[in-house]
């Protein structure tokens, strides 16, 4: 089967448009009528195949009675889906960050998702105590926005268990396994739950060694219809990059570096059950870092 190609940005407007129009009731059928169009177009509109103009966004929208205050959003992806620059920007708001829900949405549709995480155990794998600590720490959170975030994080890992699950690799930095997080007891059920994951046959952890540097974090998401997308997290905003020379220099010159030098699959497994028990037994060395380094991980 050939790639569809559909640009990300393009994709994610068409399913948050098809959102809006399920959540009023309203067919697919019914749109193309009262918009004037065709049938597939409506469809193709909604996978992201073809692009969209402010007008059809509103022709669309209209159809389905969304009032103009509550389009605001798409209208300004729908700009940015046109522009194309082959990245954007995504500026964090005050809990769920914007970049959080784009995040979510190609990291649910991807068939493969292999992430770099240097400081923190990467958010799927993380445990409700180690993700409540760092998110009550990265910024003043109300303690609702705090509990809300934590919700959604945690609702976030049921993507590993679902049936027909995409493939994960996580390359996890050591110093990230390391850094001690809350407490010593903590960080022993996190390094448990991440060898627990680890075991699932469609998930790998491979932990790259103290002394090995490759900058921050990043995740690539690779789709069989679609061209790979990169997104990298920052504390402003998050930056989703789909430009196929970008996105091709992750692949022939970082990927290959980190592959070699990261531990196997096995080898990762092994050494986190250790770090875990060496957390049982009492604090491993050098594994409290300061308060001000912690980013949330996502």
């Amino acid at each position: 089967m050939g790639r569809a190609n559909a640009p990300a940005c393009n994709r994610e407007l068409g399913a948050e448009l098809r959102k809006r129009r399920e959540a009023a009731g309203v067919t697919a059928s019914k749109v193309a009528h009262l918009a004037g169009w065709d049938r597939t177009k409506v469809t193709r509109i909604e996978s992201g195949n073809v692009g969209v103009s402010t007008v059809d966004v509103l022709f669309y929208l209209g159809a389905c009675g969304v009032y103009l205050r509550d389009a605001k959003e798409l209208l300004r992806l729908c700009r940015t889906a046109q522009e194309n620059p082959g990245y954007w920007l995504s500026p964090h708001g005050e809990w769920l960050e914007g970049s959080l829900e784009t995040l979510i949405y190609h990291e649910a549709t991807a068939d493969r998702s292999i992430s770099y995480e240097p400081s923190v155990v990467p958010g799927l794998l993380q445990t409700p105590s180690y993700a409540r600590v760092l998110i009550e720490r990265s910024s003043a959170r109300s303690r609702r926005n705090a509990d809300d975030a934590l919700r959604i994080r945690m609702e976030r890992r049921e993507i590993l268990h679902r049936w027909n699950p995409a493939e994960f690799v996580f390359f996890v930095h050591e110093r990230a396994l390391r850094s001690e997080i809350g407490s010593a007891e903590v960080m022993h059920e996190q390094l448990l739950h991440v060898v627990l994951m680890a075991a699932l046959g469609h998930v790998s952890l491979r932990i790259v060694p103290e002394d090995a540097q490759f900058g921050g974090a990043f995740r690539v998401f690779e789709y069989r219809k679609h061209d790979p997308l990169v997104y990298l997290d920052g504390f402003l905003t998050g930056v989703f990059i789909e430009d196929g020379d970008v996105v091709g220099d992750y692949y022939r010159y970082l990927m290959p570096d980190l592959q070699a030098i990261a531990l196997g699959a096995g080898e990762s497994r092994e050494f986190a059950a250790t770090l875990a028990d060496e957390y049982d037994r009492g604090s491993p060395p050098d594994a409290r870092v300061e308060e001000e380094q912690l980013q949330p991980g996502v």
